[in-house]
């Protein structure tokens, strides 16, 4: 049966009401909300959260200790007492030959480098029961489990005292009196500052400076 003109007429409303809304949707309507965007999160690992640990210090003996220790060499007359060396009491040996070594005071310790790495630089003196001569040394000194060990690197000419040590950027300062090589007297004269530097297991002189000494 045809509809009247009337009623079709409100059929229609609601149909482009509906029909108005979904256009509206599409076209100027509130857009949907976005999904979330996907974040990435990096979490550091152990190995980056915490620093390494720094490499523990090599045990030197202290200057104390060096007066107590064993001590050789491959020079006269550390040579003699073998690879055991000569024990220290308080700093002092007496042999029955009359020698006598005798710790002295300046004493550091320090990283040298190369293949010495960090020890305990000390000074001894060597001399002879009823003679004049007085031999200042140069010992490198290492730790032990009963007492430190030391080896005499190299020994000064006769009568000149040391008079400090020092390490700094894997380098040995060394400070004693001395005189010129042409010197007739055998009473000191200069001071010098010898630098020394390791040359495998030794130790090298680099370089020294003089400045006039009066005593």
């Amino acid at each position: 049966m045809p509809l009247h003109p009337r009623r079709a007429a409100l059929l229609m409303i609601p149909i482009l009401a509906l029909a108005g809304t979904a256009a509206a949707c599409k076209s100027g309507g509130e857009p949907p909300s976005a999904a979330p965007s996907a974040v990435t999160v990096l979490t550091p690992s152990p190995e980056a959260a915490s620093p390494s640990p720094a490499k523990p210090a090599t045990p030197v003996p202290t200057c104390a200790e060096v007066k107590e220790a064993m001590v050789r060499g491959l020079i006269d007359p550390y040579y003699a007492f073998g690879k055991d060396g000569a024990p220290l009491t308080e700093g002092m040996f007496s042999g029955e030959d009359g020698l006598t070594l005798a710790v002295q005071k300046p004493c550091a310790s320090g990283d040298l480098g190369g293949e010495i790495g960090t020890v305990t630089v000390g000074t001894i003196m060597s001399s002879v029961v009823d003679t004049t001569g007085r031999y200042w040394g140069v010992m490198l000194c290492t730790k032990a489990p009963d007492r430190a060990q030391c080896v005499v690197h190299f020994v000064l000419n006769d009568r000149d005292p040391i008079e400090s040590v020092s390490i700094a950027d894997k380098k040995l300062t060394l400070v004693y009196l001395t005189r010129p090589a042409d010197a007739g007297s055998a009473v000191v004269s200069v001071r010098r500052t010898a630098v020394y530097a390791t040359d495998g297991s030794i130790l090298k002189e680099q370089f020294h400076t003089d400045a006039p000494y009066t005593p």
